[in-house]
């Protein structure tokens, strides 16, 4: 059986064609120590921050608490609403069938 290795094109298109999807461009804010900052994006928040956008995203959904020791959120509003109960049910309805050891 052939394994096809991925070439740095598709690699980067694939990373552009994530990196478009709308929930990395709302507005976000993070709470640090001393203050609360307004970030246009969450591309914009990982670029000033250092941090991967990824960890903010779901920072901002409640996934986890903090990344890199700030508290997230979206700017409230319908897009905040819309991924925290999507990753409110799909944690509901997820049920492990075999145990960790398979």
């Amino acid at each position: 059986m052939a394994y096809h290795k991925q070439t740095p094109e598709e690699i980067k298109a694939k990373i552009d064609k994530k990196l478009k999807q709308r929930k990395y461009h709302l507005p976000v804010i993070g709470h640090f120590a001393d203050r609360s900052v307004l970030f246009a994006s969450i591309l914009q928040a990982s670029e000033v921050t250092g941090l991967h956008y990824s960890l903010i995203f779901e920072s901002c959904i409640g996934k986890i608490y903090t990344a890199g020791n700030i508290v997230w959120e979206y700017q409230k509003g319908n897009h905040y609403i819309k991924y925290k109960a999507y990753y409110i049910n799909v944690q509901d309805k997820y049920t492990r069938y075999s145990t960790f050891n398979g």
